[in-house]
């Protein structure tokens, strides 16, 4: 669709002709691995910002599920151009995420019945400045995940297919940062997902470490990329849909339903009940969801797999 403004307003078009993407199918992907260590995330009250983050996400009224894949594609593209960390990866898509909802936002706000073409107009004008907003939220998550690092902007613009030379890394920055309000952290997702393999996975034995972290991340990946398609396959197994909102927006109940998955995909756990049931019960206590829910989970995202 093409605004007013003469600029397309619709994300996955925009995003489809922007910076090249890597593709996400599950078998195309390298090595890198989850960080299994004692620092993934264990913060004494480490729930409260999962519990905040699912009701902000319920509430949500913009949805960004047909956006995700163009986003993880061009977010590990980058990436791996420049040699990034996966805690760099993940936080910069939910930070792309973010900045599409707190815009769509702010346009409602903005907007009136005088002008009901508005949001129209400010989309429009917001995904033509996309690939410098992407570069600048890259530079400020990697000053968020390690102070004092340094990216080469100029490099970093060619990748990301910023065409105007004289367009302003820093005035993009202050842009994002008002937008956002100053909201970036670490990857919630992400960090669950480390949190659980480590204490879930890793006791039981039944693969080394780095082989949990490879399939880890490819499961992250996998799994952002193809939400829609993932959570589109449930909505008939939840009739209620405020329920399914929740469901869907509570990230420690996908954290533990990649987990059960990680454990599906390893050969020597695939079909074996027991080592299942050592896991499923603490790990649902966990997520605050029935056993059988992150089962439903798992199992559409194994499906998800299956059919590409």
């Amino acid at each position: 669709m093409i605004s007013a403004s003469g600029y397309d307003t619709d994300p996955r078009h925009v995003l489809a002709r922007g910076v090249p993407r890597n593709d996400v199918r599950f078998s195309n992907m390298n090595a890198e691995a989850l960080l299994l260590s004692s620092e993934s995330g264990f913060q004494s009250d480490w729930k409260a910002a999962y519990h905040k983050d699912t009701l902000f996400w319920a509430t949500n009224d913009y949805d960004t599920d047909a956006i995700m894949k163009p986003i993880a594609e061009t977010v590990l593209y980058i990436v791996q151009k420049f040699n990034l960390s996966s805690e760099m990866e993940f936080t910069t898509i939910d930070t792309m995420e973010l900045l599409f909802v707190r815009a769509f936002q702010s346009w409602m706000d903005q907007s009136t019945a005088v002008q009901p073409d508005s949001v129209e107009r400010k989309m429009g004008t917001f995904l033509h400045h996309l690939p410098i907003y992407t570069v600048a939220v890259i530079d400020i998550v990697a000053k968020y995940v390690k102070i004092g690092m340094k990216l080469d902007l100029v490099a970093l613009k060619r990748v990301a297919k910023v065409r105007d030379g004289s367009s302003n890394v820093l005035a993009a920055e202050f842009d994002v940062i008002k937008l956002l309000d100053t909201e970036v952290r670490s990857s919630l997702l992400l960090g669950a997902v480390e949190r659980f393999s480590m204490q879930y996975l890793l006791p039981l034995n039944v693969a080394s470490k780095e082989t949990i972290g490879r399939i880890g991340i490819m499961l992250l990946r996998f799994t952002i990329a193809e939400r829609a398609l993932i959570y589109n396959s449930l909505k008939t197994s939840i009739k209620n849909p405020n329920c399914f909102r929740r469901f869907k927006a509570n990230k420690l109940i996908l954290a533990g339903a990649i987990v059960l998955a990680i454990l599906h995909l390893l050969p020597t756990a695939r079909h074996h009940k027991p080592i299942l049931d050592q896991v499923i019960q603490p790990l649902a206590d966990d997520c605050c969801v029935l056993e059988s829910n992150l089962i439903y989970l798992r199992d559409a995202i194994v499906r998800a797999i299956d059919g590409h």
